[in-house]
């Protein structure tokens, strides 16, 4: 996996490679949404197109029926049968890029957290490839199960800091300890010593009325 804004966690990881094997894709993008519906923290298969990814967030993201604006209730969606339903010239300017870019299809996950989309994950196939029979119905046997293990892992929401008083140093390192980091991994990430990290840890504990590291996992994955 590539990972784009920050390297994933493994069971993450784990989690994104388990939807590509048994939807037989070509290749996923996994990726955070915030309040404002605006993608971030993108997780990459190597072999996404660099240049369908670089497009998309250059301006193509504004064309994309499957963004999560457009999901309304839905859990998940396909881009043929999106851009079948839809004759606008946008879906066709869609439509190519995506061709040009090696994309044939795809299925879209959407995750939500209380109602709102929180993440959501794209399944790639190249031209050429088999795509498999009943692969929406698939797709919805495994949402939720995606959607549990890695809604669960998402990084603390924006507000937490003002919320606990945490400074934004303490939020990065909040941010790598959800991420399953050791106190070396989160020392190494912020280039900062192991006994600066036990500080603010201990900084950390203190505000959120915490005593263990699994706590403020807990306190920080809890909607408020």
């Amino acid at each position: 996996m590539i990972a784009l804004l920050g390297r994933p966690d493994p069971a993450t990881t784990q989690a994104i490679q388990f939807a590509r094997g048994i939807l037989e894709g070509s290749a996923t993008a996994f990726y955070e949404v915030d309040g404002n519906l605006t993608l971030s923290r993108f997780v990459l298969s190597s072999n996404v197109p660099p240049s369908f990814h670089d497009q998309y967030l250059a301006g193509m993201n504004r064309l994309d029926p499957l963004h999560p604006r457009s999901a309304s209730n839905r859990s998940i969606a396909r881009l043929s049968t999106a851009l079948a339903q839809c004759a606008s010239q946008e879906a066709a300017t869609y439509r190519a890029f995506a061709g040009q870019c090696g994309v044939a299809d795809m299925i879209e996950f959407f995750f939500r957290r209380n109602d709102r989309i929180v993440a959501g994950m794209s399944v790639l196939w190249a031209p050429g490839c088999a795509i498999p029979e009943g692969s929406m119905h698939i797709a919805e046997k495994i949402h939720d199960y995606l959607e549990f293990n890695l809604t669960s892992r998402l990084s603390p929401n924006p507000d937490e800091p003002a919320r606990y008083g945490l400074t934004s140093r303490e939020m990065e390192v909040v941010e790598l300890l959800c991420c399953g980091r050791t106190n070396r991994e989160i020392g190494e990430c912020l280039n900062i010593g192991l006994a600066t990290v036990k500080t603010h840890l201990i900084h950390i504990f203190e505000k959120l009325g915490v005593e263990t590291r699994s706590a403020v996992v807990a306190m920080m994955s809890r909607p408020h």
